[in-house]
């Protein structure tokens, strides 16, 4: 346990002494002070990434789990319906998607709301992410359980209340956590809309300043300490759930 610890240490002390090197090259021609001027701006960008994020997040597993629902019916019909919906959007890039959903979708229901339609690309964009996080969740039930339901004759509605969704809940977190990290990385593409989270906030500041290399480093810093503590959460949470299965 003492040997892991110690180097787990050497690791961490690895690449901090790399980030320090690399620091001190550059540091004669860095300068952070138009950031520090102008940290009001990056904090309420910061937060207008997160609050997108965490709503993209709880609409797309809204809409994943109504076409998991869908994808587990005996309709025909509507298993296809989903099914296509599932290919096409995962067969698209989320830049496109923010542009076909801002200007041909947007344009044809008179939409100009920029944040309302890159939070309805990101949504859209993620829903088959969950509707497959669902599924392993799912997937993940014991057969037994689905054979006591049907021997007491419980409906859809039944199942899922009392059986299916409370024992999801626990193994699909992780792939929760893991597609918020994911989302939260994907607002990026909405500066290609004007839309003021930390990517767009931070290019314009850079541009006016001409200060590209500290706002590069500070955006790669804000994403860092945002999303590997949800990877090592959802990390956490996985190792847990499969000593708990055991």
């Amino acid at each position: 346990m003492k040997s892991r610890m110690v180097q787990i240490i050497l690791s961490v002390l690895l690449y901090l002494v790399l980030a320090v090197l690399m620091i001190m090259q550059v540091s004669d021609v860095l300068d952070f002070s138009f950031l520090i001027e102008n940290k009001a701006m990056l904090l309420k960008a910061t937060w207008t990434t997160l609050y997108l994020s965490i709503f993209a997040m709880l609409s797309s597993m809204v809409i994943g789990f109504m076409l998991f629902l869908l994808t587990e019916s005996s309709s025909v019909f509507l298993k296809v319906t989903a099914g296509i919906y599932k290919e096409i959007i995962m067969g698209t890039p989320l830049l496109v998607l923010v542009f076909v959903v801002v200007y041909i979708i947007g344009v044809a229901l008179g939409i100009r709301n920029k944040m309302m339609l890159g939070f309805l690309a990101i949504t859209l964009y993620m829903s088959p992410y969950m509707t497959n996080a669902f599924d392993g969740a799912y997937r993940a039930i014991d057969k037994s359980q689905f054979m006591v339901m049907d021997f007491y004759g419980f409906s859809i509605y039944q199942k899922y209340r009392y059986i299916l969704l409370p024992q999801m809940i626990r193994p699909i977190v992780p792939s929760l956590i893991n597609n918020l990290s994911g989302i939260i990385k994907g607002t990026s593409i909405l500066s290609t809309i004007a839309i003021s989270e930390i990517f767009y906030t931070t290019s314009v500041l850079s541009n006016q300043s001409y200060r590209y290399i500290e706002g590069y480093f500070v955006l790669w810093m804000v994403y860092l300490l945002i999303t590997i503590p949800l990877s090592r959460l959802a990390k956490y949470l996985t190792k847990a759930e499969v000593e708990n299965g055991h």
